[in-house]
């Protein structure tokens, strides 16, 4: 039998609250399939998590859909042995905003808005497609971004319905590795002759 999508709703409410530890599961083709961290803030559509690895290490934050969540387990040995983890890598939670948004804001257009005052570099996920750049506007239904292609280098805009998205990642290794990629390629350019020196 499903359960209704509200009380999973009132589930990660109790926990953003308590900011507890959590395994979420979204994939009823994977029961294996999880992922665990902090529950930082929920509204009727969307929750806010900073993801642990398996072995205990911050993995940056995801927003990820409501209707997705088919279970949820916290306060389990699982959870307990990656608080363990946790400490024993001497890494600490730091919730995403400084003030969190009231329960009735749109989680997913504040976070969404709170990365472009960031200039944080996002990633987008629907289905088998992930689009990964830096937002450039965002409103109520629509996000558009800045991409940044598969080397570092800056691509085209690509405008996206908010209601598609099914995960967004900030922070995690995809960002920092593209991150990374930008860098190189800001200081591949630095190299290059300018117009002026070419003989």
């Amino acid at each position: 039998m499903a359960i209704p999508n509200g009380y999973m709703t009132y589930l990660l409410r109790i926990l953003a609250a308590q900011g507890a530890l959590a395994s979420i599961y979204t994939d009823p083709g994977d029961p294996d399939g999880f992922c665990a961290g902090f529950v930082e803030a929920v509204d009727s559509k969307h929750v806010l998590m900073c993801d642990l690895t398996p072995w205990g290490q911050i993995d940056g934050w995801r927003v990820r859909r409501n209707s997705d969540v088919i279970q949820i387990l916290s306060g389990e040995e699982y959870e307990q042995r990656l608080a363990m983890l946790l400490a024993h890598h001497k890494q600490h939670h730091r919730p995403f905003f400084t003030d969190y948004p009231a329960e009735d804001t749109d989680l997913l257009l504040s976070v969404l808005l709170e990365c472009k005052a960031r200039n944080e570099i996002v990633s987008i996920i629907i289905g088998n497609d992930m689009a990964t750049g830096r937002v450039l506007e965002a409103n109520g239904l629509r996000v558009k971004l800045k991409l940044i292609d598969f080397y570092g280098r800056q691509a085209e805009e690509e405008v996206i319905t908010l209601r598609e998205i099914e995960i967004l990642e900030i922070d995690t290794q995809e960002e920092k590795m593209y991150a990374i990629l930008e860098e190189m390629e800001a200081q591949r350019m630095q190299l290059l002759p300018t117009e002026e020196n070419q003989p």
